[in-house]
């Protein structure tokens, strides 16, 4: 499997969000992720895409646990690749707020909105 299979799978998973079928969606973003992770390592910033969407999943599942270590690990990723600043980790610290938010943390959840 390559990184094309890998972005198909990711599209499927996409698409089962899309659809509000979240554990097929789940699934799809699992391979896909080992697929990445196999093909270009664990620490590649094209990883934390897949990690972000993931996560996501995971908070719509209702473990929000699991949603937040997976979206700090996309955003370990994406500071190192591009900066603590940059436009890019937008996206993920704000759902990173919003997994911290789940987990009862406002104040944490509040700082992380208002760093996105």
């Amino acid at each position: 499997e390559d990184l094309t299979t890998a972005a198909l799978t990711s599209l499927l998973g996409q698409a089962c969000s899309i659809l509000h079928d979240f554990s097929t969606a789940r699934i799809m973003f699992e391979r896909a992720l080992r697929i990445q992770e196999a093909a270009i390592g664990p620490d590649h910033v094209k990883v934390a895409a897949t990690l972000n969407n993931l996560g996501n999943v995971y908070g719509t599942l209702g473990d929000a646990q699991k949603q937040r270590d997976l979206l700090e690990r996309a955003l370990r990723m994406k500071e190192a690749a591009f900066g603590p600043d940059h436009v890019e980790l937008a996206v993920t610290v704000a759902n990173l707020g919003n997994a911290y938010g789940d987990l009862g943390d406002a104040q944490k959840k509040r700082d992380l909105l208002e760093r996105a």
